[in-house]
C-alpha cells in the first residue's frame, strides 16, 4: 500500500557540481525533525542555518519552510538550499537518514501531491512532461495540461456525451411503438456526436505527437536525394551521401525545430527490390518507419517514382521532385519542386511539413501521453461500434457503449486507482520530483 505518512527526503537538483543545490524534506514530522538537528526553533519562512554534518564541519544553508497545506506536497515541506557540492549533498541526506526519514522513491513528491488532492492525475503526469520537454510547444502542451487543460477538454467531450445518453436511457423506457418515433433523431445525434469525437481523437493523437516529437519519415527510391535532404533540413551531415544506390541501409535520425515544434526526421533505405540480405533489411525498416510516422517526405525525380508508392491511409503525406537544380528537370503538377543540394525550396517545404501537421491553435495543444491516448482509443472503439441497425435492435447495447465511453475517459483525471497502476506511473519521474 501506498505510505504518506513517513518524512521523506531526496535532492531536487540535477546531480552533479554547481553553485547551489536544493534538498527537499517533506512529512508531517519534517519541521520538527530539522529543528531537533539543528537545536534551535526554525520560526521564520526563510531561516539561514549552520547545519553540523560532523565534528568540526557546519555547512551554512538556506532552510524555506513551507507549511501544511500550502507546499508542493500538501505535507510540512522544507526546501535546503546548500553548496552544490556531491559530497555535501551526500552528508546532509544521511544526517537526515539517521532521524526518522527515509529516501523519496521516484516522483514521489509528486503523488503525495496528488494525493492530497493538490493535483489530478493528468496534472501530476504533466509535471515529468514540463521538465522533459524539448521544444516550445511541447513545454506549451505541458504547461496547459498542468493547469487543468487536458481535464477540461475531457469534460467537454464527455457533457456532449452525456447529453446523448439521456436521449438514449430515456427511449429506453418507451414502449416499442413511442421509441420508433425518435429513433431517427437518436441516429442523427449519435452520428454527430461520433463526428465530435473523431475530431477530439485527432487532437488527441496530434497533442501526443507534440510531446513525443513529430516522427517525419523521407521515403522513396534509391538515389532520390534522401540523405542530401535530411542533412540540408537540418543542417548537419547525419548521412552518407553518395550516387552509389542503396547506401542508406539503417533508418538515419536527426531533428530541427520549425515554429516552436520538434521533428525528427528518419532518413530510410530506398524503396526497390533487392537480392542484398543487409539492404532488404534496411528496406524492411524503412517500410516499418513508414507505418509508424506522423508526416511523409516522398522523393522522386519523375512522376514514374511515385507509381511504386506505398498507400498510405489517413497519414500527411508531402510529395516532392527533388533534383530541380538538373538540365532538362521536368515540372508536373500536384508536387513540390525542391533542390536539396542547392537549397531551392526548402523553406517553402519546411512550411509545408508544419502545415501538414499543425492544423490546430498551438496555445490549445494540451500534453498527452501513452496513457491518456490508450483510453481515448478505447472509447473511440465504443463509440464506433455503435451502428444504426444496433439502435434500432438494442438501445440498451447502445447506452452500455455510451456508459463505457464515457468510464474510459474519466479514467485519464479521476481513474479508480490502485497502487499499483500509480507505481507505474509515478516511477517514470526522477528522484526529488
Amino acid at each position: 500500500m501506498l505510505d504518506a505518512s513517513d518524512t521523506i527526503i531526496a535532492c531536487s537538483t540535477p546531480p552533479g557540481r554547481g553553485a547551489l543545490s536544493v534538498i527537499r524534506l517533506s512529512g508531517e514530522s519534517s519541521i520538527k525533525i530539522a529543528e531537533k538537528l539543528l537545536g534551535r526553533a526554525l520560526n521564520k519562512k526563510v531561516n539561514l542555518v549552520k547545519l553540523p554534518l560532523w565534528d568540526g564541519y557546519k555547512e551554512k544553508c538556506v532552510l524555506t519552510i513551507f507549511n501544511s497545506p500550502n507546499s508542493y506536497t500538501g505535507e510540512n515541506l522544507i526546501e535546503i538550499s546548500c553548496h552544490g557540492n556531491p559530497l555535501i549533498v551526500r552528508k546532509i541526506i544521511d544526517k537526515f537518514l539517521q532521524s526518522r526519514v527515509r529516501m523519496a522513491n521516484p516522483g514521489e513528491f509528486t503523488l503525495r501531491s496528488y494525493m492530497a488532492n493538490k493535483m489530478s492525475l493528468e496534472e501530476s503526469e504533466a509535471v515529468i512532461q514540463v521538465i522533459n520537454a524539448n521544444s516550445d510547444s511541447a513545454l506549451i502542451a505541458a504547461q496547459n495540461t498542468l493547469n487543468g487543460g487536458l481535464r477540461k477538454k475531457i469534460k467537454n467531450i464527455q457533457k456532449k456525451l452525456r447529453e446523448t445518453r439521456v436521449v438514449v436511457e430515456t427511449l429506453i423506457d418507451f414502449t416499442d411503438e413511442d421509441a420508433d418515433v425518435y429513433l431517427g433523431d437518436v441516429k442523427e445525434k449519435i452520428e454527430f456526436f461520433k463526428e465530435e469525437y473523431k475530431k477530439f481523437g485527432k487532437l488527441m493523437e496530434s497533442s501526443k505527437s507534440i510531446s513525443d516529437d513529430i516522427r517525419v519519415v523521407l521515403a522513396g527510391p534509391p538515389n532520390v536525394g534522401k540523405s542530401t535532404l535530411i542533412n540540408a533540413l537540418t543542417n548537419e551531415n547525419v548521412s552518407i551521401v553518395s550516387e552509389i544506390p542503396g547506401t542508406t541501409r539503417d533508418v538515419v535520425k536527426s531533428s530541427y525545430i520549425a515554429e516552436g515544434i520538434r521533428f525528427v526526421l528518419e532518413d530510410t533505405a530506398g524503396l526497390r527490390k533487392s537480392s542484398d540480405k543487409i539492404e532488404e533489411k534496411g528496406i524492411k525498416l524503412a517500410k516499418k518507419a513508414i507505418k509508424s510516422a506522423d508526416i511523409v517526405i516522398y522523393l522522386g525525380l519523375t512522376k514514374k517514382d511515385f507509381e511504386d508508392m506505398p498507400i498510405l491511409k489517413g497519414k500527411p503525406c508531402i510529395k516532392v521532385l527533388n533534383k530541380m537544380d538538373l538540365k532538362g528537370y521536368k515540372d508536373s503538377k500536384g508536387f513540390t519542386r525542391i533542390s536539396a543540394k542547392t537549397g531551392k525550396n526548402l523553406s517553402l517545404l519546411k512550411s509545408l511539413i508544419v502545415s501538414s501537421f499543425l492544423n490546430f491553435d498551438l496555445s490549445e495543444v494540451v500534453a498527452v501521453n501513452a496513457r491518456h491516448l490508450s483510453f481515448v482509443k478505447q472509447g473511440s472503439k465504443a463509440i464506433n461500434a455503435i451502428s444504426p441497425s444496433l439502435i434500432s435492435s438494442n438501445l440498451e447495447l447502445v447506452a452500455e457503449n455510451l456508459k463505457e465511453c464515457d468510464a474510459l475517459l474519466g479514467n485519464i483525471y479521476d481513474p479508480i486507482s490502485a497502487d499499483d497502476l500509480l507505481g507505474k506511473i509515478f516511477n517514470t519521474f526522477c528522484i526529488g520530483k
